[in-house]
């Protein structure tokens, strides 16, 4: 205890030193504004390494002692723990996955960074005000891979340049205190618990081809969306509500890293290039096997952490007669698509997409409940192997199972 004590102090006047106060943490990093219907696909620099080795034990001890984690931080300075620094690192930046495993563990393998810089830095420039912070925002990787995640997907927000994005993210004035407040939660969680023991990755891969490596981020960010994927990276709004419980952010992480591998093997359609109904049915498949396996990958985490009740999607699925409802809307919606075939997709057609995905949030709900009965009875590599054979046919190997709304 003693011991625990005097490191905590060295570390908050290391912490001091470098200019950082309680509030100034580097780990600390929206003006959300509703998607449109279409819209529901989520739906700088690493510090480097430290020299000597109080600085990284110290450090540690503060992330434990900020984030009142004192049994995390305890087993994070144990001797020889691979997660000790990196998590130090995660602090103030990016940190690989392959640090936070031994070199033996299959994770090590995976070209995977946790990346909480920009939401850091959002952060520090609304409390600053200073110029170097906005323009380090706009030229982030984080903002680059959601300015292209907002230009595939066309949503309303600024996509013309990336100061303009940055603007649009950080919000109005007057919500910008309640929204940092709940950032600095998420960022604390991000940085510290989910990477004490990153094998909650895991939960991704596992719905993924054994071969599957990521080459990319999980980005977070601040002020879009709830999570999204798009170009073999993923990222996660600190500040949005659903965060309020902090745990919700590891949950998301395993769905949007999910999206992430899908989109490795089918590529998502570009909604400026939808112009008829057959192509709308293709977006309606192609969201329904994306949300629904992603829904279903984080399935085994929150069941084991009493989570399920926590999301109303996974409260829908424990719900066997509302799912029979749902699944009836589900293909009567798919059946008139089918049926318009090439047919100009006009409002009738779109209001399908609105439907889907939100209300009832059909592909996410019925997309899970199809890859739920798919692996039930074909088992596992059986849906995983219609990740590499497309939405279409994960559709068909649905409704080719004998009663499959049973």
């Amino acid at each position: 205890m003693r011991g625990r004590l005097v490191c905590n102090i060295v570390a908050l006047m290391l912490l001091r030193l470098a200019g950082l106060g309680a509030k100034g943490l580097p780990w600390a990093g929206c003006r959300w504004r509703r998607p449109t219907p279409v819209q529901a696909f989520s739906n700088a620099g690493s510090a480097g390494s430290r020299k000597g080795w109080l600085a990284p034990f110290c450090a540690t001890a503060a992330l434990g002692l900020v984030l009142g984690h004192a049994a995390m931080a305890q087993r994070l300075t144990d001797a020889g723990s691979p997660a000790r620094a990196a998590v130090a690192r995660a602090g103030v930046g990016r940190v690989a996955l392959s640090s936070l495993v031994p070199s033996a563990d299959p994770l090590a393998a995976q070209d995977l960074s946790f990346d909480a810089s920009f939401a850091r830095q959002a952060e520090e420039y609304l409390r600053s005000k200073d110029g170097r912070l906005f323009d380090s925002l706009t030229a982030s990787p984080a903002l680059a891979h959601i300015l292209a995640h907002a230009r595939n997907f066309d949503y309303d927000v600024p996509k013309d340049s990336p100061k303009a994005l940055v603007d649009y993210l950080l919000g109005p004035p007057e919500q910008q205190q309640q929204r940092m407040s709940r950032c600095e939660e998420s960022t604390a969680y991000f940085s510290g618990p989910m990477l004490s023991d990153p094998h909650w990755v895991g939960d991704a891969l596992r719905y993924l081809p054994a071969d599957f490596r990521f080459h990319g981020s999980l980005f977070l960010t601040f002020g879009y969306d709830i999570g999204v994927a798009f170009g073999g990276n993923a990222s996660l709004n600190c500040t949005h509500a659903h965060f309020s419980h902090p745990r919700e952010l590891l949950y998301y992480a395993i769905h949007e890293l999910h999206h992430a591998g899908f989109m490795a093997y089918q590529r998502p359609p570009k909604l400026a290039d939808i112009r008829s109904c057959a192509d709308l049915l293709r977006l309606v498949e192609y969201s329904t096997q994306l949300e629904g396996m992603a829904v279903l990958a984080a399935f085994r985490h929150r069941r084991q952490d009493g989570a399920l009740g926590d999301d109303p999607d996974y409260v829908a699925l424990q719900n066997q007669p509302r799912m029979q409802v749902l699944l009836r809307a589900y293909f009567h919606d798919y059946d008139y698509l089918k049926g318009r075939g090439r047919e100009p997709a006009d409002e009738a057609a779109w209001a399908v997409v609105h439907r889907m995905s939100s209300g009832d949030r059909l592909w996410y709900r019925v997309g899970a409940y199809m890859a739920h009965r798919i692996e039930a009875r074909q088992g596992r590599d059986a849906l995983v192997a219609l990740v590499q054979q497309g939405p279409a046919r994960f559709v068909a190997a649905y409704q080719s199972l004998s009663s499959p709304g049973h």
